[in-house]
């Protein structure tokens, strides 16, 4: 299911930003999110929709997205540390 030219405008009239800052930002949520349980298991819709409105409740933020990123970053750095020491 995509997303409505209204339920874009009605994100949008509650939103502090641009109708494509807030997608923008909806879009590099889900990208952080994604690898929690609670957002793998919605539908693509469902997690269209939660991604803005927590975008819209102030949830979401571009601080908040790159401190999940740099989290992301390291746990990944050490699984690959912990990989290769374990192939030594």
């Amino acid at each position: 299911m995509a997303l409505t030219d209204a339920q874009l405008s009605e994100a949008v009239s509650v939103s502090k930003l641009g109708k494509y800052d807030l997608v923008k930002l909806a879009l590099d949520w889900i990208e952080v999110k994604r690898h929690e349980e609670d957002y793998r298991r919605l539908t693509q819709a469902e997690l269209i929709k939660k991604s803005l409105d927590d975008v819209v409740t102030g949830e979401a933020t571009a601080e908040k997205i790159e401190e999940l990123r740099k989290k992301i970053k390291a746990r990944e750095n050490k699984a690959e540390a912990e990989e290769a020491k374990a192939k030594k």
